[in-house]
């Protein structure tokens, strides 16, 4: 109908067909089936907000159960964006996005929201070279922390190094985000690409992560 809020098949996709699909139980795929998203199907061109947000409160529960709220949605924001740029338009994206870097970004990320569902307005302003500040009418989640790991994660895909996402004036609806990072020095840049030193004639064997 007319003046619904509505989220569009795309975001589904991007969080749940992608990010999230090898995470979901029998048990999270029923409930999400019961509230609307049959993922054995082919997805509906939209959903309506309020069933979105029902799903996001059923991956939170199922995938980070045990995890503060909103920290779990925080992590579902992350694994949005991951799953948004693992598909081919946001494979393309991805790559314009890393020459941009993250100021110029952000500053365009009203593109994507408008391309996630129709309800979103959304107003960025420059704060400085490593910050801006996101407004949003409808954030979209019970909880601010979901949009704010959607621009953490966005910020640090670009390029951003340290990012800081913190939302206020959240009433409900409505939320202002600050998103801040720091930017890859030269010097960080030259020592990536740099081998690393060879022991007694050859190159030292790789090290697994801590």
């Amino acid at each position: 109908m007319t003046g619904d809020k509505l989220v569009y098949a795309g975001t589904v996709e991007a969080l749940f067909l992608r990010a999230l699909e090898n995470r979901l139980t029998p048990a999270c795929r029923q409930r999400l089936a019961d509230a609307g998203l049959d993922l054995e199907q082919k997805l509906s061109p939209t959903y309506t907000l309020d069933q979105w947000k029902q799903f996001l409160r059923i991956a939170a529960d199922h995938v980070y159960a045990g995890m503060p709220a909103e920290a779990a949605y925080y992590s579902l924001g992350e694994r949005f964006i991951d799953g948004y740029f693992s598909t081919l338009f946001g494979r393309a994206l991805l790559g314009m996005a890393r020459l941009m870097g993250p100021r110029r970004t952000l500053t365009q990320a009203r593109l994507c929201f408008r391309t996630s569902a129709n309800c979103s307005e959304v107003r960025i302003v420059e704060r400085g070279p490593t910050e801006v500040e996101v407004w949003l009418t409808d954030i979209g989640a019970d909880l601010p922390t979901f949009v704010a790991g959607v621009l953490a994660r966005t910020a640090e895909l670009t390029g951003g190094q340290r990012v800081v996402a913190l939302p206020e004036g959240f009433d409900g609806q409505s939320a202002t985000y600050h998103v801040r990072w720091s930017e890859q020095t030269d010097t960080a840049v030259e020592a990536a690409l740099v081998p690393p030193p060879s022991v007694g004639g050859r190159a030292p064997e790789s090290q697994p992560p801590a």
